[in-house]
């Protein structure tokens, strides 16, 4: 049986889980830019900045599991 939840505390989780979402994020942005910048002209560091900025977005807006019993 899964007990109540408040919804404060919900709200609390994915707020939580949102804000750590989005700090990877922009990490992953900084990073991909800074080691990039050397090799900016180069069609495989633009392929490489799509495709980990692809993964960094698919990973950001998936659903949390809050309960896992």
């Amino acid at each position: 049986m899964l007990p109540m939840v408040s919804g404060q505390w919900m709200l609390s989780i994915l707020r939580r889980q949102l804000f750590i979402n989005t700090c990877t994020f922009l990490m992953m942005v900084v990073v991909v830019l800074q080691v990039s910048a050397p090799y900016s002209r180069t069609a495989l560091t633009f392929v490489l900045k799509i495709l980990t900025l692809i993964l960094v977005d698919r990973r950001l807006f998936r659903v949390p599991y809050v309960l896992q019993l």
